[in-house]
Order: C-alpha cells, then structure tokens, then sequence
C-alpha cells in the first residue's frame, strides 16, 4: 500500500487525481490536504468515504508535519498565486510558494518521504524565446514572478535531493483544461471563455490573441502524471502537454463552433508578462511511457461545455 499526500487535493488537478488514483484502491492511501472551509468540499463530495480528509493550511508548519506523518509520497499541487497576481506583489510568490515548500521540503525529510511530486508551469517558465517546440533540456527564461517562483522551486528540489537524498518529480504542465475547473478564475481560458459565452459576456483578450499555448484535457493529464509516477523513470523532469499549439483567437473560434453562439470579443492591451508562444515537446515522456491523448481539443471543448450546460 502506498501512502499518498495530495497537497491542494480541493483544486482542479488534486482532485481529479484523487479520482484517478482511487480507481487502483488497491493500491493508494490517500491522504487529501486543503483548506476545506467549513468542512465543505468542493470537488471531492462523491469519494469522501474513500479517502482521509485533512484540512489544513499550507503556510502552517504545524499542520504540514501532521499531514505528513507516515506518508511515503507527496503531491504538492499548491500555488497560491499566478502569473497576473505575482506581477502586482512580487513579494507573495518568496512569502507563500518558495518559503512554504522550503519548509515542505524540511518536513519530507525529517519524515523520510521516498518521492516529491511537483507541478511546474510548462507555459511560463520556458519564457520568450524563438522555438518552435521546447524541450526539458531548453534554456528556461522566465518572465513573471509566478514563473520564477516556480523555477525556483526546481532548484530546490535539486538541492535536497543532493543534500538529503530527498527523490523527486517535475511534471512541467501545458494548460490543463476540461470539467470541474474554477470558470471565475484567473487561470483556465477555456472554461471562462465558455462561461462567459454561455451567460452571453464580452470575452476579454489581452493583446491581438495570437499568443500559441498547448492545451491538454485534464483526463489525458491525469492519466500521464499516474504512468510516469508509477515507473522508476530515468529523469526527473517531464514535460506534459499536447505538442500542439492553438492561439487564443483559435480557441475562440472552436468554442464559437462548439457553442453556435455568437461571441463578443474585446481586445485589451497586451500584458508584458504573457509569454508570446509555448508549446511542449514531449519526447522525452513518449520514450517511457504509452502517451496517446484520448481526447482532441475539440472534443475536450465540447465536453466542458456540456458539463457548463448541466450545472444545477
């Protein structure tokens, strides 16, 4: 039996891993850490009785070495900002982020953790750079402070595991997209785009919306995190994404498709800290693992519409 920490098991990829993961109940103890306002879950309602619940804080030493007691792997899904708020507070991203996994890291080996799990931004922290495609062995350029927040983190990772042994997974991820994730939120342009053209809004574009970015349905993401974690792989930073890259005005005209609506479309000024094109080779990944996505853009749109259109 594997013990397993979630961290930010509430969030749109936490909790579509729990799900994931308990369908290999034989296999995975799960330990899920978030706040849980109220005792209240917003995504886990359905397998509740099936996992144990932590409520905690991530800022809180005191309620990290509880939930890490007698656990052998970790997951930290937690990010406390993006790349819009960083760029307003520099600051939050060292106050939260770095110094809150520092003190993760300190915890996991004082607890004997055998692996780290961490989510890395596979858009931002490449940066501006004339590729095509970007590999995991590419320059990394970012930005925004979220980006180098996470950047940072890296390097961390690579430090205690040279200073302590601690064993780690950089899943470096494309814009995850696909049912359950926050439509009021400052990540996740498809499922707010969709939002705002089902209650018939104006879509909002920073810039001229031919920014590329690489999209992957969170199904598909899920599934690979769950392969390579489950391999004793030869390296430690991974690439996840489609390999396919869609401008925003793109998008918006599948989801004009999908939708048969008409849109309404705004263009703002453009923001210095959106990167111009990321798009994820995933070479490295394929060469491990089976790595066919089941589900096209296309597909994975009109999944989150009809999801969006059954909402009670």
């Amino acid at each position: 039996m594997k013990r397993i920490l979630i961290l930010g098991a509430d969030g749109f990829l936490g909790s579509n891993l729990i799900k994931a993961l308990l369908k290999k109940n034989e296999e995975y103890s799960i330990r899920a850490f978030d706040l849980f306002k109220d005792d209240c879950s917003r995504n886990l309602e359905e397998v509740k009785n099936k996992i144990e619940f932590f409520p905690g804080n991530f800022l809180n030493k005191g309620d990290l070495e509880n939930a890490l007691k007698d656990i052998d792997y970790v997951f930290h899904f937690i990010s406390l900002t993006t790349p819009g708020s960083s760029y307003n507070d520099p600051l939050i991203d060292v106050e939260t982020n770095i110094k809150g996994t520092v003190v993760l890291l300190e915890e996991c080996v004082k607890n004997k953790v055998k692996r780290i799990v961490f989510s890395s931004s596979g858009g931002a922290i490449y940066g501006n750079q004339e590729r095509e495609t970007f590999v995991e062995s590419d320059l990394t350029n970012p930005i925004s402070p979220y980006a180098i927040s996470k950047l940072t983190i890296e390097k961390y990772l690579e430090f205690y595991r040279i200073r302590f042994g601690l064993d780690y997974l950089i899943l470096r991820y494309a814009n995850p997209y696909g049912p359950g994730q926050d439509v009021f939120g400052s990540q996740g342009i498809i499922p707010i785009f969709l939002n705002l053209v089902k209650n018939e809004k104006t879509i909002s574009i920073f810039g001229d919306g031919e920014n590329v970015r690489d999209y992957i349905f969170i199904d598909d993401l899920v599934d690979k995190t769950i392969k390579i974690f489950e391999l004793k792989s030869k390296y430690r930073i991974y690439n996840i994404g489609s390999g396919v890259g869609k401008t925003i005005n793109e998008i918006v005209n599948l989801i004009r498709v999908c939708s048969q609506k008409d849109i309404k479309v705004q263009n703002c000024p453009a923001r210095d800290i959106d990167v111009r094109r990321v798009v994820l080779d995933t070479v490295r990944i394929q060469s491990e693992i089976e790595y066919k996505l089941d589900i096209s853009l296309e597909k994975g749109i009109e999944k989150t519409w009809n999801w969006l259109n059954n909402l009670k």
